[in-house]
């Protein structure tokens, strides 16, 4: 249970009320008096003029007007100048420090002060994050923990809310934590989460968006700090960039497990939630046979395409049989054996969940291209490189983003695994749209072990029923109760998602002051309410800018998140922005064979 601070009893109606009207009424004619001397003596000090002594004397002078006898050789009026002068500036003096003492002073009842009353958010601020750094990363183990950089310590989160205006100490994620943020559009996901997460990594990044924002901001200027190289995958054109590099999603796919897994990126990108229910299970396997028998046979995934549309070529139970998967081929040919009603809702489905290999530009990625890099998952993980990746919402390509994504990350925890148990430096993860671009079956249940292997994946969703959605209502709970580090930013509307966080928030003691008037007199009275200390009401209607925090094995807190703008590489971004978007609106025309003049049919 937590107290709120206060209250703020009523000085008048206490029992020091008589004390302190008694020496007000003493001390006010005395600093009074004390006030005209020293401006009698300021004046007279400009005007070679005397003052009396201050002292009982002065004090009858100028009670009796008598100010010859109080200051003679002195102008009056130059000290009533000076004495109202001088008022004014200990008045303004006062008004100021009052203010800040307010603001300081925390209301009954006032949510952020008793959030921010919180001895466990020592494990999150800097000191500690720096010696759990150290611990995690042998790179760091003769490092100081006070001399570490802030890119070393971890991810920042933001920096803590303190009653009125204030921020208190800065709070970071450690290089073993899992995040989670949930934030509208328009709320700053990209400016508080994707592009400072991105840019203060210090090892390889993956990063997924829906837009050129992102890779706009920070691709040159990370690659300038780390060294490291620029792998954009934008097969819609979404910066109007060359393609620069391909990879091969069926490179080391020789297991049925590995084929599997690939197969479910796609059919979980089918829209149609019925035909995913009732055939999506079949046409993973369909697609897991195709797979594996391209994959084995040194083939592309331009045979898979071919092959969806014939459904009873027996060319890819052949290769199966050739490399030894004789079950995989015995279920290929049942499927192809089968009922035609079913055989075509198999096949179906799978050519819905694979239709990306239809987009001639977006196969062009994923096939061998002449005279360009082929891009190593493994080499990735043990490098400094950055990788983005692209995908209008829910488009054909989502399902080659989750393939890479989920590629690269199990290619890092080998690399993990060989390096001791954890990646050094850490692999950050930036799923920006992760519902609708970046569906990965089983994201819930690798959030439970990402970070002990030195992955750091931070998801971001804009509700919680969008990964409800993508992952089912248990799948979801699991990515929730995995999450070390959950952020719920401004502009949540889920109502159950706000009413369990006032819950998880907890209740505090509110005072309630009464008073009551009888005979003359006045009695006040004290007592304690119970209730909430955020409602779900305050927490829908977070400012844009802060979140709720949720770190395990501590209470909540309140944070103001911290914008790239306000970064140390600000100006650099700032340009970068400015030279990226000229350079996507001049490749953009000449994509679309335009004018300069837009306007021009």
């Amino acid at each position: 249970m937590t107290r709120a601070l206060g209250p703020r009893p009523s000085l008048w109606h206490s029992h020091a009320g008589a004390g302190w009207l008694v020496l007000v009424a003493c001390w006010t004619p005395i600093m009074g008096h004390g006030a005209a001397w020293v401006a009698a003596k300021l004046a007279a000090k400009a005007t070679g003029g005397t003052v009396m002594p201050f002292g009982t004397e002065f004090a009858i002078a100028l009670t009796r007007g008598r100010t010859d006898l109080a200051w003679p050789g002195t102008p009056t009026p130059l000290v009533f100048l000076i004495l109202t002068i001088m008022i004014a500036a200990a008045t303004g003096v006062v008004w100021v420090v009052w203010s800040r003492i307010a603001e300081r002073y925390p209301q009954p009842g006032d949510a952020v002060a008793a959030l921010a009353d919180n001895p466990g958010l020592k494990a999150l601020q800097p000191s500690a994050t720096s010696s759990k750094a150290i611990s995690l990363r042998r790179s760091l183990a003769k490092s100081d923990p006070d001399a570490l950089k802030p890119d070393d310590i971890g991810l920042v989160l933001g920096d803590v809310l303190l009653p009125g205006v204030r921020s208190g100490p800065t709070l970071f994620a450690s290089f073993e934590d899992t995040v989670v943020a949930f934030m509208a559009p328009r709320s700053g996901k990209t400016t508080t989460q994707s592009i400072p997460h991105v840019m203060s990594a210090p090892g390889p990044v993956i990063a997924t968006s829906n837009k050129a924002d992102l890779w706009s901001a920070i691709a040159t200027v990370r690659a300038e700090r780390t060294g490291g190289k620029i792998w954009l995958f934008d097969p819609q054109h979404i910066t109007y960039q060359p393609q620069a590099w391909w990879w091969n999603p069926l490179a080391r796919l020789s297991t049925v497990e590995d084929a599997h897994r690939l197969a479910g990126h796609f059919v979980l990108t089918v829209d149609d939630g019925q035909k995913k229910d009732l055939w999506g299970p079949a046409a993973q396997d369909l697609l897991c046979a195709l797979f594996l028998a391209a994959a084995t046979s040194g083939r592309s995934l331009h045979h898979v395409a071919q092959w969806l549309d014939e459904p009873a070529v027996p060319t890819p139970i052949e290769l199966l049989q050739e490399a030894g998967f004789h079950l995989m081929a015995s279920s290929l040919k049942g499927t192809q054996n089968g009922a035609v009603e079913t055989r075509d809702g198999i096949y179906q489905t799978a050519r819905t969940a694979a239709k990306a290999l239809r987009d001639q530009e977006i196969l062009a990625w994923v096939t061998p291209a002449r005279d360009l890099p082929v891009f190593d998952p493994s080499a990735f993980a043990g490098s400094r490189d950055t990788l983005y990746l692209l995908s209008k919402s829910l488009s054909a390509a989502a399902p080659l983003i989750a393939a890479l994504t989920d590629t690269t990350m199990r290619a890092a925890e080998r690399r993990a695994e060989q390096a001791g148990g954890r990646l050094d430096p850490p692999l950050v993860v930036a799923l920006d749209e992760a519902a609708n671009i970046c569906r990965i079956a089983d994201l819930p249940q690798l959030y439970s072990h990402l970070g002990s292997r030195g992955i750091i994946p931070v998801t971001i969703l804009q509700s919680y029923e969008q990964g409800v959605t993508v992952w089912g209502e248990p799948g979801m709970a699991a990515l929730w109760g995995a999450a070390t580090r959950k952020l719920i930013g401004a502009g949540i509307d889920s109502p159950r998602l706000v009413r369990d966080l006032a819950t998880l928030i907890g209740q505090h003691d509110v005072p309630v002051r009464s008073i009551t008037y009888s005979d003359g007199r006045a009695s006040e009275q004290i007592s304690l309410r119970r209730q909430e200390i955020l409602e779900a009401a305050d927490i829908r209607a977070l400012p844009t800018g802060t979140a709720l925090l949720l770190a395990t094995g501590t209470k909540p807190a309140l944070v103001r998140l911290r914008p790239w703008y306000t970064g140390p590489h600000a100006s650099a971004i700032s340009q970068a922005i400015k030279t990226a978007d000229s350079a996507i609106a001049d490749a953009a025309r000449r994509y679309h064979n335009r004018p300069d003049d837009p306007s021009t049919p």
